[in-house]
């Protein structure tokens, strides 16, 4: 801050040729008086301390030779110098316009005051950091327990490929598959299903590097297989984090889809006999039937008896009935 501020302009004068006994009450009083000839231009300082170390009867013989400093200044480089030259006032110039006097306790005074209100701005800065942590924890705690509660495996990945998050599913199976502790700051390319799985990390830097490279959630499906276990389906979901338009890393979401996978290879299993019983009920079965149908209608009947006309009725109309039968089975088999 400029001293500007804590100039004194309303300082008391005396002259030079002035009895020292006659100015020593004012000179007590006011702690410093400033010298001026019988023209009034200024010629110094006078403070007690120049009366005790130069005991004279007039006060131009006292006078003693004192630093001075010119606007603008600060109020620290003001301190320096008066700490420096043991000095309680200083003169204060304007270019070389004499513009009166600056106080040491003025400005110490200031400083105490500056202290105090920073000190006060601290202690407050710090109350509202303690708040925000605590609101901070309380959120982290929240979404720890929302992450911890999801049966996915999650982690955030860096760019450099090291975890700077996990949940607790994420920790658990670290445990079972690789028999080892997840760490905050370990290389996800440690724990590869097999340890030394080609593929895998293959497919992961792919999917990292797409997800990165076009900012949007990749998705991808594997069966993965484990030593004297069965094997089992994941689908992993690779998100990119930004924090002001920044990449944090990339969220992985690993789930369990075994399930669900061998439902589907169920159901396309059973779509697969459907799709061959409708070939067979359209080829197989149906051939024998158009045969039967196709020779009954070339059959002589005029030379049948009665009783043998009604029996190849009752065959043709059989052989129809099975022949809508066969129909209606395809249909539905290609429906489905």
């Amino acid at each position: 801050m400029n001293i500007s501020f804590f100039v004194r302009r309303d300082f008391q004068t005396i002259g030079a040729y002035e009895h020292v006994i006659a100015i020593k009450d004012h000179l007590i009083e006011h702690t410093a008086l400033v010298v001026q000839d019988d023209e009034h231009h200024y010629l110094g300082i006078l403070t007690p301390l120049d009366v005790l170390q130069r005991p004279r009867n007039l006060v131009i013989d006292c006078l003693a030779e004192k630093p001075s400093i010119t606007m603008p200044c600060s109020v620290d480089e003001a301190l320096q110098i008066m700490q420096a030259e043991q000095e309680e006032v200083l003169s204060v110039y304007q270019g070389e316009q004499f513009e009166g006097l600056v106080f040491r306790n003025d400005l110490l005074e200031f400083v105490r005051t500056k202290r105090r209100e920073l000190e006060q701005e601290v202690t407050e800065y710090i109350g509202e950091i303690k708040s925000m942590h605590v609101q901070l924890e309380q959120s982290r705690q929240v979404l720890q327990a929302i992450f911890d509660s999801t049966q996915s495996y999650i982690f955030l990945v860096d760019p450099q490929f090291r975890i700077i998050f996990f949940n607790k599913k994420a920790q658990e199976g670290s445990q079972s598959m690789h028999g080892r502790e997840l760490k905050l700051g370990d290389s996800i390319l440690a724990y590869t299903e097999s340890g030394n799985d080609e593929m895998a990390l293959l497919t992961f830097h792919e999917n990292y590097n797409k997800a990165v490279g076009t900012k949007q959630t990749v998705v991808s499906e594997r069966e993965i297989y484990y030593p004297s276990m069965m094997s089992s389906w994941i689908r992993s979901e690779y998100t990119p984090v930004y924090d002001n338009g920044v990449l944090i890393g990339v969220a992985l979401r690993i789930v369990d889809i075994t399930e669900r996978k061998r439902h589907e290879i169920q159901i396309e299993m059973q779509t697969e006999i459907l799709q061959q019983i409708s070939w067979m009920q359209s080829h197989q079965t149906r051939q024998p039937v158009a045969t039967i149908l196709g020779l009954l209608n070339i059959l002589e009947k005029s030379s049948l008896s009665d009783d043998n006309r009604k029996i190849v009725a009752m065959l043709e109309d059989t052989a129809l009935k099975l022949d809508d039968v066969i129909r209606d089975t395809v249909i539905r088999a290609n429906s489905i």
